[in-house]
């Protein structure tokens, strides 16, 4: 296989879950909720979805049993929402028991701790006429399914989205809860369809990684895969147009680090590529005045562990060491 059409069809690859998982996080954000539990919600549907695909014999199944299974998380962080419960803590938490839940049930009833092997085949390969059949775009489209092309599908769909009455709802409410309350939006329902929409689209992003690539599921298989759709979410301002390249940074500074272990290049160095791009990129959101306001107005949104004192406060302890 050409080496470049091999670089490039693995970083499309790997690309896919970070983009499934950025697109929940931007969804997320335009409502007005800052969501940390996207890790959670790829990690169970990539658990429920090879489980019921291998259940039923059906991958189908299996991607929208992962889907509902992401949708059913976001259920629960906004029915939480509604009665006041802090976003942030729920979501780290949600986050931890996602995880060992799985291990638990891998032990318990799945017969292992590391790797679920079921006898599950991956989802089909699209083959395009006569592209499939050139040499270079040939060997560029191999092992694409159809979750590859519904992840830049949806980013294109979601930018078409907020142009809609709808869309722009939604990015009032974001922008301005109180404002579209007074304008008569339903504040509390547009957030809970937000973040149940983006938990389906996470979920379907943790199908990708088990029903749609590998056929197995391995402990932890998100990976960090939801943190880093977080970051490309922010690297991206949260704006469609933007969310593809963001993703693709990271998910081909992945396939970089997966070919550079060919040419002896220690481990601890290739393994640090992708996190090492997700600091470089966390670091360009913070120095951009817009992006540090943008994440700070979501923190405040979302829990109630203060970022700083309020200005009541300082106000107040300056006139108390003031001398009189």
């Amino acid at each position: 296989m050409n080496v470049v059409a091999d670089f490039l069809n693995s970083g499309i690859r790997l690309t896919t879950p970070i983009l499934f998982a950025a697109i929940a996080s931007l969804i997320s954000a335009r409502a007005g909720v800052l969501n940390l539990g996207i890790e959670s919600k790829v990690l169970a549907g990539a658990f429920v979805g090879i489980l019921v695909a291998a259940i039923t014999g059906d991958n189908t199944l299996g991607i929208l049993a992962a889907a509902a299974a992401g949708a059913l998380i976001g259920l629960l962080m906004a029915a939480a929402h509604r009665i006041g419960v802090d976003l942030v803590i729920l979501a780290i938490g949600l986050n931890i028991l996602v995880l060992q839940l799985t291990v638990f049930l891998m032990r318990s009833y799945l017969g292992g701790v590391g790797i679920y092997s079921p006898d599950v085949d991956r989802i089909d390969e699209v083959e395009i006429p006569f592209l499939s059949d050139l040499p270079f775009v040939g060997q560029l489209l191999d092992r694409l399914n159809p979750l590859v092309y519904l992840a830049f599908t949806l980013a294109i769909l979601v930018g078409m989205y907020f142009r809609t009455r709808s869309g722009r709802h939604l990015l009032a409410v974001g922008e301005a809860p109180i404002a579209a309350a007074s304008a008569g939006l339903n504040v509390g329902r547009t957030q809970m369809l937000a973040l149940v929409t983006a938990g389906a689209i996470a979920g379907i992003g943790g199908a990708f990684l088990s029903v749609g690539d590998l056929g197995i599921f391995t402990r932890n298989m998100s990976a960090d895969r939801g943190w880093i759709g977080i970051t490309a979410a922010l690297l991206a301002l949260n704006r469609p147009a933007f969310i593809v390249p963001a993703a693709a940074v990271f998910g081909f500074a992945s396939a970089a680090s997966i070919r550079l272990q060919a040419f002896d290049v220690p481990p601890s160095l290739t393994q640090f590529i992708p996190q090492g791009a997700a600091f470089v990129a966390l670091v360009l959101v913070g120095l951009r005045a817009q992006s540090r306001g943008n994440v700070a107005r979501l923190w405040r949104q979302s829990s109630r562990i203060r970022l700083r004192p309020r200005s009541s406060t300082r106000t107040s302890l300056k006139s108390e060491n003031t001398p009189t």
